[in-house]
């Protein structure tokens, strides 16, 4: 699972992701310091104080650890997506009986869909997030997280077992309900908008910098992240500093944080410390 991480559309870390994230990451560097230096940057990026610093290695073994453990326990124990799906849609046949409603045009069914979808899952992730922070036996697991004082692509992996079965736990009931009920009232014809194979809105998110969210370059989205949440932004969620503690749960949408007064905007670039409070 891991290595195959670098190859599947639907992950982060698909390889043209990660070169993009590279290429953003020179130049705004470029940018910031008016010079070209390729060489001694992706040195830096190579070098003991990046990708092999000991808090990088522990991204990567949690990555491998987390991963065994989902394949041996949490899929065969909590069941797959599909197989909820399947669930949602039996006993909303068995509770209410089939519909008979009119199907959308396909161009239709697939906006309306994938943008039910994205709102779903983007507020659940919102919510779950927040009560990580915020609940202190939550925090125990999410802390984590945040113990990373290097942030690389891989940091998204650095997270304990019990986070990661409730993200789980959450990606499914999500994505269950929301196909069951489409499934439930139009049958084979629903769908959403894909690309590779894969859901359009993540992989759009993932190839807009998501990658740069963990990383030390300062990206900011400006006004546009009154809407959607930026590298940047991310950054500041993970700062020591007491001033950006409990802001920017958000992962793809900033209209969460802005509903429920935890957002913040990225402004101009700080020198920013990472790891526990």
């Amino acid at each position: 699972m891991p290595v195959d991480a670098f190859v599947d559309p639907s992950r982060r870390i698909y390889w043209p992701f990660m070169l993009l994230a590279i290429a953003l990451a020179l130049l705004v560097l470029t940018l910031r310091e008016r010079q070209f230096a390729w060489q001694t940057w992706l040195a830096e990026f190579f070098s003991s104080q990046y990708f092999l610093s000991t808090s990088s290695l522990h991204d990567i073994g949690y990555w491998f650890f987390n991963s065994l453990i989902k394949v041996i326990a949490i899929v065969p124990l909590l069941g797959g997506h599909l197989a909820f799906t399947l669930i949602v849609v039996r006993f909303l046949h068995g509770s209410f009986g089939p519909q008979d409603i009119p199907v959308p045009p396909p161009i239709l069914m697939m906006t309306l869909y994938t943008l039910t979808f994205l709102f779903i899952e983007d507020l659940s992730r919102y919510s779950l997030h927040r009560l990580m922070h915020q609940v202190p036996f939550l925090w125990r697991f999410h802390r984590t997280h945040h113990s990373a004082t290097v942030l690389t692509p891989l940091t998204l992996f650095r997270i304990h077992p019990i986070e990661m079965s409730l993200y789980y736990v959450r990606g499914t009931l999500v994505f269950g309900c929301v196909s069951g009920v489409f499934i439930y009232l139009w049958g084979g014809n629903v769908s959403g908008w894909q690309i590779l194979g894969v859901d359009a809105v993540g992989f759009f998110f993932n190839l807009a910098a998501a990658n740069l969210r963990h990383s030390h370059i300062w990206l900011s989205f400006g006004l546009v992240e009154k809407w959607f949440i930026s590298p940047a932004q991310h950054q500041l969620h993970h700062s020591t500093n007491p001033l950006h503690f409990n802001q920017n749960y958000g992962s793809v949408l900033a209209v969460w944080d802005r509903v429920f007064k935890s957002w913040l905007p990225a402004g101009k670039k700080q020198n920013l410390t990472f790891g526990l409070r």
